[in-house]
């Protein structure tokens, strides 16, 4: 995977809209090719984002009568070890009832935490979410599912799509409450470097905004310069790879 440790690491001290604003900063001219929508929701607590490179599967677990096949969620767990990265898992949902599908409980989160994930994302369900609470496993999903049939994980070699975003193996996903972010490899080298020059610029337009003493106008000027000037600095550096 050609995702580095070191920017997992650092992506961790930011949330999620603020990469989301980072990118834009740096002239993402296609947001809505790498943002979920609500229809994926935040299913765990969470103590920090989720933060890591993806692998990607398709699972059927909801067709009546299908047979049970675990050999690539088993070929997966060997691939997030030998990664030795955070890995986050992202399951499309393909069986004839999608809103019976349950991707995972807290066993397998178990399992998949102890080889090196850092989360699953699906549009599918899971379940046992008061144990993988206590696990510490990040799971996005659809909702909550009680039960399913005979599962069947493939690891895919196409992207897949889920939520309108197409999710590719190595992509960079960063997750939080507020939802998930991909950040394409274009942006990697700046990526950290502009999310604390977006969070200085927002603190210092936030504190500039609470201030009673300053007319509607000049709150609107001070944003305008601000971020003008924000957007520039971070395109230069870009332009400048």
């Amino acid at each position: 995977m050609s995702v580095e440790l070191a920017l997992i690491e650092q992506m961790r001290e930011f949330e999620t809209p603020l990469v989301a604003e980072a990118m834009g900063a740096m002239g993402c001219k296609e947001p809505e090719k790498y943002y979920t929508g609500s229809d994926i929701k935040l299913l765990t607590e969470i103590s920090e984002p989720m933060v890591g490179a993806a692998l990607t599967l398709v699972a059927d677990t909801s067709t009546p009568g299908n047979k049970g096949d675990a050999n690539d969620l088993w070929k997966a767990y060997e691939m997030i070890k030998e990664s030795k990265l955070p890995v986050v898992v992202v399951v499309k949902a393909i069986g004839s009832r999608p809103k019976h599908e349950c991707m995972l409980g807290d066993g397998m989160a178990k399992i998949l935490k102890a080889s090196g994930s850092s989360g699953l994302i699906t549009d599918g369900g899971a379940r046992d979410i008061e144990n993988i609470n206590k696990v510490g496993y990040t799971v996005f999903g659809c909702g909550t599912v009680a039960n399913h049939v005979g599962t069947n994980y493939k690891i895919s070699k196409e992207p897949i799509i889920i939520s309108g975003v197409s999710f590719t193996t190595a992509d960079l996903i960063h997750g939080d409450r507020d939802g998930i972010v991909i950040v394409p490899e274009i942006y990697h080298k700046h990526i950290v470097e502009v999310c604390t020059r977006a969070r200085d610029v927002e603190t210092r337009v936030h504190l500039f905004w609470r201030r009673t003493n300053k007319t509607l106008a000049e709150k609107r000027k001070f944003v305008t310069r601000m971020f003008k000037e924000h957007y520039e600095k971070c395109r230069q550096l870009f332009e400048n790879r």
